[in-house]
């Protein structure tokens, strides 16, 4: 080691470009990289402790069909509602109260299918609305988190697999029984919030920060009781959203809806995906003018849904990393190569004393190692300087949406491995760098090194 550091101050104006040069590599990488890494973490090996069991969770679309019958016949009127009560209502009343009414019947066909476990609408369901909560008793614990709606009596919880927390309601009861301001938060949320996953009967308090004219304060938009706390799930493939609060409403936003359907255990989702793909079992759903087109398992649509997004996501950044890494081999390749050259004759003296030829390539390797690492070193700390400025460090992620960091809940481990990662690519750069010219440098007869200068 003594002798490795000699060398390296021997040499040190020829290292200090390479080391000026890794330094910036490793600034203008750690974003990529980071970003990269943490996507495909999320979308192949990331799985949080809480997340619904998919195998037997089927996604169908509820629309028009081909073969509709009239909606106004005597099966469409809802329950508690008379001849006399319809013929009060316009045209668009009526024909949205006959729509509603057979879709519930629909939904009831299916509930009744032996492979059916539970079934129920959703208006949407992939994550979209992010939005800024604090705790009503301490507005300085606060998370952004994504909100979704659920639909009382649609046994969204119990079909979707959601898993309550001890001490909050069960499953079904959360289904049929949220009050009307009551929310269901995830376990992350209700730790960030209140510090604790006992949270039934806490008050929440949604804020909106977008109006400029509310740079003194905050405008409330909202605020909720907390109904139950589930275990913490994700809403898309490629993201684990640790926050995330699933407000309850009463109807349907849209008629042309989708239907989640939770098999049985014993079902085969495959054989059930087919099966309602004939006619037969489309026309035996019909209702009014509503009926079940198609019908894929949890992952297809899943798939289906983000594939594109993901794939998209992974391959810019995928080929900005290969590209900014050939660029690297390639300048890091022409720099050693100038380097080696100028020490082909200490090479050659080395090797004139019998040094032999893997003695002086670990030699010329442990430099290479150690001016990557200081190279490294210097590029993650001003990284960690910008990372501290923007937040980063203090639970936000990178595109700043505010709940947990994606990978880790601690900045700092996080933080950590993308080094580890980074350094090792990097002297992976590093050493293809050197080999070709060094190879060639000490398979030189020692006389030709010698008259090499």
């Amino acid at each position: 080691m003594n002798q490795t550091l000699k060398n390296f101050w021997a040499h040190r104006r020829q290292n200090a470009w390479i080391v000026i040069e890794i330094a910036l590599v490793a600034v203008l990488s750690f974003y990529l990289l980071d970003y990269f890494v943490v996507t495909t973490y999320d979308t192949y090996l990331c799985r949080p402790s809480g997340d619904f069991e998919r195998d037997h969770l089927l996604v169908g679309t509820v629309g028009f069909s081909n073969n509709a019958k009239p909606i106004e016949h005597p099966g469409s009127i809802p329950n508690g509602f008379t001849e006399a009560d319809t013929a009060r209502l316009s045209l668009e009343e009526r024909e949205a109260m006959h729509a509603l009414a057979n879709l519930s019947a629909l939904r009831d066909k299916v509930r009744a299918l032996p492979e059916v476990q539970s079934a129920g609408f959703l208006d949407s369901y992939a994550g979209y609305y992010l939005r800024n909560y604090c705790a009503e008793a301490d507005t300085t614990r606060s998370c952004g988190a994504y909100q979704e709606a659920f639909i009382l009596g649609e046994q969204f919880f119990e079909t979707i697999g959601l898993t309550p927390v001890t001490g909050s309601p069960s499953a079904d009861i959360l289904s049929k029984e949220c009050p009307e301001d009551g929310a269901v938060i995830t376990r992350s949320m209700a730790l960030a919030l209140f510090g604790t996953d006992q949270a039934v009967g806490r008050r929440i308090v949604e804020n909106d920060y977008s109006d400029p004219a509310l740079a003194q304060g905050r405008k409330v938009v909202a605020r909720y009781t907390v109904a139950g706390v589930v275990e913490d799930f994700r809403l898309r493939p490629n993201e684990r959203y640790s926050y995330i609060i699933l407000t309850r409403r009463t109807a349907l936003a849209s008629t042309n809806t989708k239907m989640l359907i939770r098999l049985r255990p014993e079902a085969d989702a495959t054989a059930f995906v087919i099966k309602m793909g004939e006619q037969d079992a489309q026309l035996a759903l019909l209702t009014g003018n509503y009926g079940l087109g198609s019908v894929n398992t949890y992952n297809d649509y899943e798939r289906n849904l983000w594939s594109l997004d993901i794939s998209m996501q992974l391959s810019v950044m995928g080929t900005f990393i290969a590209l900014l890494l050939l660029n690297v081999i390639l300048g890091t390749l022409g720099t050693f190569w100038l380097q080696i050259r100028k020490r082909t004759e200490d090479i050659g003296i080395m090797r004139s004393f019998g040094a032999k030829r893997r003695h002086i390539f670990w030699m010329l390797w442990r430099e290479a190692a150690l001016l990557t690492f200081i190279a490294a070193v210097i590029g993650q700390i001003i990284w960690l300087q910008f990372a501290m400025n923007v937040g980063l460090a203090h639970g936000f992620t990178i595109s700043g949406t505010g709940h947990e960091t994606d990978w880790v809940n601690s900045f700092g481990l996080h933080y950590l491995i993308i080094c580890v990662i980074q350094y090792l690519i990097l002297l992976a750069i590093v050493t293809l760098g050197m080999v070709v010219p060094t190879f060639i440098a000490m398979y030189k007869r020692p006389v030709e090194a010698l008259r090499h200068e």
